[in-house]
């Protein structure tokens, strides 16, 4: 069964998984199991979403710390699972298979200009955020070595013990 219309888009491998749970779904129950379908997808994509903002947030501020990195994980989990996904989100087969027009999630939920850049968006803002990051854990490390060195000093200054 061809899950998109482009065939080339097809879910490397969510559709499988994802057509017994939709089978198992009652016909009388598929509208209410869709609009949950969309609800789970509209939280874990303002999530995502949030997790990628806060990352540029963070690398913005000069604050690379563990909140920048823990949002970075997130978001580079969902980017992995998209992209092992042949760039289908999971849940696309889940919806057409329960009855959504379009197939795909995000044209639910977002207008079609919008949700066909969310991927060109996202690696921009990712890469952003990641040169912002760098930038500011290169400065943390500068500093601290340079507090390292006022602090320390240098070995040839030590004295003889005295006999």
């Amino acid at each position: 069964m061809t899950i998109l219309a482009d065939p080339a888009r097809q879910p490397a491998w969510s559709g499988p998984l994802v057509r017994w749970l939709a089978r198992a779904i009652p016909l009388a129950r598929r509208a209410e199991a869709l609009l949950a379908v969309k609800a789970v997808h509209t939280a874990i994509f303002a999530s995502v979403g949030a997790a990628l903002l806060l990352f540029v947030w963070e690398g913005a501020r000069g604050r690379a710390g563990r909140r920048a990195f823990g949002a970075l994980g997130l978001t580079l989990a969902e980017a992995a699972v998209y992209v092992s996904n042949n760039q289908v989100c999971p849940l696309t087969p889940l919806a057409q298979e329960l009855g959504a027009e379009g197939g795909t999630v995000a044209d639910i939920f977002l207008p079609d200009w919008a949700s066909r850049r969310i991927p060109e968006a996202s690696v921009a803002a990712l890469a952003l955020g990641a040169i912002l990051n760098v930038r500011v854990r290169r400065r943390q490390r500068r500093l601290a070595s340079a507090d390292e060195r006022i602090v320390r000093p240098p070995s040839a200054v030590q004295t003889a013990p005295v006999t």
